[in-house]
């Protein structure tokens, strides 16, 4: 059986990189609900809204799940 989980956080491109936290697309990216984007965000910010947190998350429901049945 295969388990798969996602997990998704949703806001908007920047029309210019700001910051130096994070990778990728952090620094043009601004989660919905905050005033700065992702690049300025501190670990603990991003780790509370993180899409990989919540897919974590949304596995672990899934994975307990499938272990009692």
């Amino acid at each position: 059986r295969i388990i798969q989980a996602r997990g998704e956080i949703h806001g908007e491109l920047t029309r210019a990189p700001k910051g130096e936290n994070g990778f990728g697309y952090d620094p043009i990216f601004r989660p919905l609900g905050f005033d700065r984007g992702m690049g300025l965000l501190t670990a603990e910010e991003k780790n509370a809204i993180s899409h990989r947190g919540r897919a974590l998350e949304a596995f672990k429901v899934k994975l307990e799940e499938y272990l009692n049945k």
